[in-house]
This record gives C-alpha cells, structure tokens and sequence, in this order.
C-alpha cells in the first residue's frame, strides 16, 4: 500500500511538472525569437540552452513515471533501455545538427525534438513495441536529414530537374495500384520484403519540388495550366486510393503555393469552390466518404460502429479536464488505431488539456519559423519550396487535430513528429532538414556578403 501511495503521489506532481515544462519551454520560445530580433546573441542562446535542459528533463522524467509504474523488473528494465536509447538520441541530435547544419534555426530543432519526445514518451506507454519502432524511424530520419546538406551541395540547381520530380512522382503514386496493399481502408501502402512504406509520403517532396519549379516562372495564366493539371491528377489517384487525408494535405498545399505565386483571389477563391464542388460529388460517389462524414455530423447515432472512433476520442479528452489524469492513469489504450490516427486524444486524456494547447502552441512556432525562412529567401524557388515544406507541417496538423476534436471530419493522417508511423515519421523529419538547410544557406550567404 505504501508503494502505490508513493506512486500515486509521484503521478500527480509530475502532471504540474510536467505542465511547467511545456510552459517554460513555449515562453523560451518565444523569448528567443524577440531575443533573436534585437539580435542580442547571448540571450537568445541562453533561451535556446534552457529548451535544450527542458527536453531532457521532459524525457527523464516522462520515463521515470513509466519505469516507477511497471509491473515486473522485466518491464523495467525494457523502459530503462528505451529511455536510455531516447535520451541518447536526443543529445546526439543536437550535436550532430549544431555540426551539420551551419547557422540553422535552433528553435526549429527544438520544436521537433520536444515533439518527438513526448511522441516516444507516450507509444513506450500505450505500446512498448512501438516505442522500440519509432526510435528506429526517428534515427533513419535523422541521418538521411544530415545528408540533405550534401546532396544540396552537389546538386545546386535543383529547380532544373522539374520533369524528373513529376514523372518520379507519378511513377511512385500510381505503384501501390500494382504492388500496394490495404490498410486501414485505404490502399496506398506498398510491402516490398516485410517492409512497407506509403509512397504518397515521398510523393510529397517531390510534389513540392516540382510545384516551386512550374510555379517560379509564372508570367501569364498559361504558365500555372499544366501544375493545375497535374495536381489535379496526383489528387484524384489519392482519391481513388482512398487517401482522403493525403488528396486534402496534397490539395491545400496547392492551392497557397499558387496564391503565393500569383497573388490571384480568383485562383484560390476557385480553387476553394471547385474543392467544395468535388466533395459534394465524392460524398455522392464513395460510402466511404459518406461514413466519414456522418461520424462527424453525429457520432452519438452509432456509437459502437461508425461513431466508435470519435466518440472514445472526445471521451478520452474531456474526461480528465485540463491537467488530465496522470501519465499511466488515463484508459487511451481503448481508443481504436490511438499510437497513429487518436495519439493527440491520448495526451490530452494523461498530460491534460493544458499541455495539450501547449503542443498547438509548439507546432505554432515551427509555422512561424518556416514561414519566416520562406518570407527572408531571394530566389522564388526557394521560397515556394519552404513554403510548401512549412504548409505540408501545417496543414498534416491542422487535419488530424481537428479531427480528433470533431471540428472536421477524421481524415486519419498522422500527427508529425508524435504519432507511430515509418515513411510519415521520416518525411516529416525531412521536411524540417529541408527548411534548415534553406535557413542555412541564406545565414551563410549574408554573413559571406556581409
């Protein structure tokens, strides 16, 4: 009895601990980005260092609530190794990106690493084996990101190969139609050997990088003719694959880069309308859409078939208030596909509603910060491409949040940088290498003319 006591004791400071840390690392945040506007250097760095402490602090004791509510020393031990592994991970992460990535945006890679943290922190408890997982994705992200300075220098003209972005693209959109599988209703997996990956996630670079290329020598209504047409396929085979996340994420990144270009009302403004058109028509089409959309509008009708989903998650997230039960405490386990589509559900239920704005705030300031490396670039192509990169981030958050708390239909994408996923994980890393390196680039470029 006095064991649980302690236990029970622990959990519950731990939830305000953890609630500090959040709102520490939010207001070093953003103190550093005034900071780095007065361009006073060393308080800027010392705010920088403070997030650095919080994220591991973050990691220690998220797993120290874990290891303390084990069940056996089997179990404690396998967290201990998990945790030890993570923490690892975290400060080569830091140096390794101090090293590599000259001049980069290092409230950007706190951001991501505090993300990815609370990300391991709640898989190792929802699903231990996934936790194991996604430490792998994160290494495989990290090191092909650390590549992406390289290959930029090699190949400095990348806006030249925009054939070669489109047919690629094509090429890999279309393959899971001959060698995919279904999986969670939707067929645009690909299993190749055991191992699979969504190539819809790759896609998604190459779809950017073509989209900055076309886009970049608008002149004329013509010049945006043949990216609309393309576009325009890439989202009805993610249709037809019934990706309805992936056709919005691929749709709406289109729509702003070609308002960015053209500063024209009338393309985004149609755009939007012929979207609201193509709805009503695939709601009349595919019953899977229809399913969607009435789980939205009245989740309490079937509450043990089609609204089952939703209605556990809005459980899970006003069950336990703002400061929530208690790491370990909550029931997120009975929340259906919860270490991938619900996972924000989950923290809600065990960090609290509190922290859970926290994360909005976080995924806040990494928008902020990408379109501010968007906003400094002289040259249009880069400043499509990290406006591009910086939407996929908004737009991925934007759908699976508002989905989890009703505003909008589920879509069933993943939560960048938190949810279990493989090719979703790795992309959304290396998006966040490719905003760094468009940072870089230019940091070093006014410092070499200055």
């Amino acid at each position: 009895m006095l064991k649980e006591s302690i236990v029970e004791i622990c959990i519950l400071i731990s939830k305000y601990i953890f609630l500090f840390i959040i709102f520490m690392f939010i207001w070093s945040g953003y103190k550093a980005v005034l900071f780095e506007r007065k361009k006073d250097i060393e308080a800027y760095t010392s705010k920088i260092f403070m997030q650095r402490g919080l994220i591991i602090l973050l990691h220690i004791l998220g797993f120290i609530i874990l290891m303390i509510n084990s069940k056996d020393m089997a179990e404690l031990w396998q967290i201990a190794k998990i945790g030890s592994v993570g923490l690892i991970f975290i400060i080569v992460s830091m140096i390794s990106t101090f090293i590599i990535y000259k001049k980069s945006d290092a409230i950007l890679w706190n951001c991501m690493l505090f993300l990815m943290d609370v990300g391991l922190i709640m898989l190792q408890r929802l699903e231990p084996a996934t936790a194991q997982g996604q430490i792998i994705r994160y290494l495989i992200g990290m090191i092909v990101m650390l590549f992406i300075p390289f290959i930029f220098k090699v190949i400095p003209k990348f806006e030249k190969f925009e054939i070669l972005y489109l047919v690629c693209g094509w090429i890999l959109l279309v393959s899971p139609f001959l060698l995919g599988k279904k999986q969670f209703g939707a067929r645009n997996w690909i299993n190749i050997g055991g191992f699979s990956f969504q190539p819809s996630e790759i896609v998604k670079f190459l779809f950017i990088f073509y989209l900055a290329c076309s886009l970049r020598k608008y002149r004329t209504v013509k010049d945006v003719i043949l990216p609309t047409v393309m576009s325009g396929g890439y989202i009805l085979v993610l249709v037809l694959q019934r990706d309805l996340g992936g056709a919005l994420i691929y749709f709406l990144t289109f729509l702003i880069l070609i308002y960015l270009s053209t500063s024209s009302y009338l393309f985004f403004f149609g755009g939007l309308g012929g979207a609201s058109i193509a709805s009503v028509i695939a709601y009349k089409l595919f019953s899977h859409v229809r399913v969607r959309v009435e789980a939205w509008l009245n989740p309490w009708k079937e509450i043990d078939t089609k609204g089952y989903q939703i209605t556990q998650s809005l459980f899970g997230i006003g069950t336990w208030g703002w400061m929530g039960s208690g790491l370990t405490r909550g029931y997120s386990k009975y929340i259906p596909v919860v270490t991938t589509d619900l996972i924000f559900s989950a923290i809600c239920e065990e960090f609290g509603n509190l922290f859970s704005i926290g994360i909005i705030l976080i995924f806040l300031l990494i928008i902020l910060r990408g379109i501010m490396i968007a906003l400094r670039c002289n040259r249009v192509f880069y400043s499509l491409l990290a406006a591009g990169a910086t939407n996929l981030i908004a737009i991925q958050t934007f759908l699976i949040i508002g989905g989890v708390i009703k505003f909008i239909p589920l879509t069933g994408v993943t939560l960048p940088f938190i949810s279990y996923g493989g090719s979703s994980v790795v992309a959304s890393i290396l998006i966040i290498g490719i905003l760094q390196w468009i940072q870089s680039f230019y940091e070093m470029k006014e410092e070499v003319e200055g």
